[in-house]
């Protein structure tokens, strides 16, 4: 998905969300708006918007001096997400099928983003997910997949802390039914995704193996990922890609993706109001849940 003028805007706002999270100073806070605005006259609008956002935040840290804005945003999600677990592990498992319900709680998570919203509330939005079901909903071809090869090979595409936990209770499940499960990470802090130490700290790595995908891009940009990880990605018989930034990098790759995710932007709705043209979805950008297979 390649970058709209709408996400040139989006820019300036996380712009000025980081460089406040990073320093109080507004002559600094100023000198990151204005250097934001040169940078966006060099935008690439043909690359996605994860792969600019890099640029973006490598320009914010080089002014700011703070590598990791969302540090402490990251660990009150992570903090709060598993206080959460047992209650909706304990759901999952008095589910009629607690994959499906696994499923549609880490897709509740993903609502846990504080780039793509102006304003957030963990609690309140996540109490407001748990009601809504998938606009589009694939899971019967996830299950069919599944089925289809003796205990197949999922790589799962892991977005933002504090998700990652009900990520957990989703691979578990996974799990459960015979799949070999694959967890990877950012390969360095960008915004609030989750890396490796976010997987340790929220006991991920304790359920699956581990990777990173190597690079500190919001989003899964192959060509710039590690050899490790595009090796699995080209083994997995089944890809989980959570989040509108994995969606953003690699809703034109050809491969076994299942997109889990929640919309929380214009640019992307539009997106994918064009994409089921005829469907009439209506998307807004408004929270809209998505569980979206894309064939290989």
């Amino acid at each position: 998905m390649q970058t709209d003028l709408e996400c040139l805007v989006c820019f300036v706002r996380q712009a000025l969300s980081a460089a406040r999270l990073s320093t109080r100073d507004p002559q600094i806070q100023r000198r990151v708006i204005d250097e934001t605005g040169r940078m966006l006259s060099r935008v690439n609008v043909k690359d996605t918007p994860p792969e600019n956002a890099v640029f973006l935040y490598r320009l914010i840290a080089e002014i700011t001096g703070k590598q990791d804005p969302f540090k402490e945003l990251k660990h009150q999600s992570n903090v709060f997400a598993l206080s959460l677990y047992d209650s909706i592990n304990s759901q999952v498992e008095a589910a009629t099928d607690p994959l499906r319900t696994a499923i549609h709680f880490a897709a509740c998570g993903n609502i846990i983003d504080y780039a793509a919203q102006h304003s957030f509330d963990a609690a309140e939005s996540m109490a407001g997910c748990s009601s809504r079901s998938f606009l589009v909903d694939d899971y019967s071809a996830l299950v069919e997949q599944i089925r289809a090869v003796r205990q197949p090979k999922v790589l799962y595409l892991a977005d933002n802390c504090g998700e990652i936990v009900f990520d957990s209770i989703a691979i578990r499940e996974l799990q459960k039914i015979g799949c070999d499960v694959t967890l990877a990470v950012r390969g360095a802090p960008i915004i609030n995704d989750a890396t490796m130490e976010d997987a340790v700290f929220c006991g991920l790595t304790s359920v699956c193996r581990v990777i990173d995908n190597g690079t500190g891009c919001p989003g899964t940009p192959l060509g710039d990922c590690s050899e490790e990880f595009r090796r699995c990605f080209g083994e997995a018989d089944v890809i989980l890609s959570k989040g509108m930034g994995n969606f953003e990098t690699l809703s034109d790759v050809d491969a076994p993706l299942f997109f889990l995710f929640t919309v929380k932007c214009s640019r992307v709705a539009s997106y994918l109001n064009d994409l089921f043209t005829g469907r009439e979805l209506g998307l807004t950008g408004r929270g809209e849940m998505m569980f979206l297979h894309k064939p290989a």
